[in-house]
């Protein structure tokens, strides 16, 4: 009794203060430029994303003032598309900073869940890209070029010598495939950035599936610098013969054409500034890149090159989890040597006067 009483006494005295809400903040009013330069996407192709990743991103509960899924997408593309900390997007928003950290783990899984299957994958129609990239430089039956860049992250606190990459930064390295318009084919997120170029591709699902004979073309190639092997379907550039003028016109072609996966990243960089360095773990950097890849990839128009409404069975999806140093090539290296040198001979021959 003596307990109970005194415990309602305390009850009697404490003062509640209310829950305040910050303010929300409504973007609607932003001209299309303004909106473009926030979010990275237009309004018709955020309208299309919220379409999509709507039943992903809507509360399933009663609370109230809670984000509606607009609101999510908002403080998530802003993060991604400014580079600051959550601190900084919270204020612009009026809501917490854990808020923003929530809305952009729901945000990233569920684009990569939703959209990055469908759109980060090969067009149906692979003879426009064939075609874009013989305009380039004359180089024939090109269906892809690929290069790796390094994404820099905090350092992690497991494996974490792993990830301090050439320059002496703790990184992740993200291999990537784009066409002669810079839309992504194909991406793998998931490798320290210790790891040579090299060992990123041989791992991937990718190299499983072109060395098991599956082509986005028939007979087509990808190009590569020259940190990749030669194979049959993979074309890195030569050694130059002065003597040899057919050997300089094909690099000099193969050059010109590689840089378009270059242009990409810089594009795909200057988009999302998130991407020069990434505060968190590095399972989490690759999905934030792998989203990035998927957004950018949206904001492209279809313009000749091929569209994305019928994806081939090939997706850019990478299934390995997890680094493993003890596989090798799928073919015998001599096997592998000879197809891809009697492949580059008949690229060099494409150049002869």
């Amino acid at each position: 009794m003596w307990s109970s009483s005194s415990n309602s006494d305390e009850d009697e005295n404490v003062v509640r203060v209310p829950y305040r809400f910050r303010e929300r903040h409504d973007f609607a009013f932003l001209s299309d430029q303004e909106f473009i330069e926030r979010f990275r996407l237009n309004r018709a192709q955020f309208q299309d994303l919220l379409r999509d990743l709507y039943p992903v991103l809507q509360n399933h509960s009663n609370r109230w003032y809670g984000l509606q899924p607009s609101q999510k997408m908002w403080i998530a593309l802003h993060w991604l598309g400014n580079g600051g900390q959550y601190h900084g997007v919270c204020d612009m928003h009026g809501v917490s900073k854990m808020t923003v950290c929530r809305c952009v783990h729901d945000f990233v899984d569920a684009v990569n869940q939703i959209k990055f299957n469908e759109v980060v994958s090969w067009p149906a129609n692979t003879l426009d890209i064939i075609q874009g990239f013989h305009a380039m430089a004359g180089m024939p039956e090109v269906c892809g070029v690929i290069d790796g860049t390094l994404i820099k992250i905090d350092a992690p606190s497991i494996n974490e010598a792993a990830y301090v990459d050439r320059h002496g930064k703790h990184s992740i390295n993200c291999m990537a495939v784009c066409g002669p318009d810079m839309k992504f084919y194909y991406v793998s997120a998931n490798w320290p950035g210790s790891v040579h170029d090299a060992r990123v591709l041989r791992n991937s699902s990718l190299c499983r599936r072109m060395e098991n004979g599956w082509r986005p073309h028939p007979n087509a190639v990808i190009l590569g610098d020259s940190a990749y092997p030669l194979k049959e379907w993979l074309i890195p550039p030569t050694y130059e013969d002065a003597l040899n003028p057919a050997q300089t016109a094909f690099n000099r072609a193969h050059k010109r054409t590689r840089r378009i996966i270059e242009n990409a990243f810089g594009i795909l960089k200057e988009k999302f500034p998130c991407l020069n360095h990434l505060r968190v773990n590095p399972v989490f950097a690759g999905n934030i890149f792998k989203c990035c890849v998927t957004l950018c990839n949206i904001c492209k128009p279809n313009d000749g090159f091929g569209g994305i409404d019928q994806p081939v069975e090939d997706h850019g999806v990478d299934v390995d989890n997890a680094p493993n140093p003890e596989e090798e090539d799928p073919l015998p290296a001599a096997a592998a040597a000879a197809g891809g040198q009697a492949r580059l001979q008949q690229f060099i021959n494409h150049f002869r006067v």
